[in-house]
């Protein structure tokens, strides 16, 4: 997958924060950040996907990633689904993206570069 794509996919500016769109697979034998899947982040939870516990493990999980407190995150679709949007307040596009590069295994590089003019992921070699 050409890592523009992926990422315009899968992060999204809005105002006061960025959305995400998460592809979560629950009851993995561990929890992570592992990659792209189907132009959504692919993250893996330990936790069973009954009275809400996997989406709390993933929103405590991506909370840990982005660097910002639990309640600046929210489910806003995908409930009861595997595929969920997740709205993150109080970080912006760039911030987001070199947060959850730096989790990514083997640092995948290729899958966050520049994206509609936003300057480049720090640390990222163009």
């Amino acid at each position: 997958m050409d890592g523009a794509k992926g990422v315009a996919g899968a992060l999204k500016g809005v105002p006061g924060g960025v959305e995400l769109a998460v592809f979560c697979q629950p009851k993995a034998a561990r929890s992570g950040i592992v990659g792209l899947h189907a132009g959504q982040l692919k993250v893996k939870v330990t936790a069973v996907p009954v009275a809400g516990r996997a989406n709390e493990a993933l929103l405590g999980l991506l909370s840990e990633a982005l660097g910002v407190p639990r309640r600046n995150l929210s489910l806003l679709a995908g409930e009861q689904s595997r595929m969920k949007r997740v709205r993150a307040v109080g970080i912006d596009l760039a911030a987001a993206a070199s947060a959850l590069l730096a989790h990514l295994p083997g640092g995948q590089m290729g899958l966050f570069p520049a994206v509609d003019g936003e300057e480049a992921v720090p640390g990222r070699e163009e």
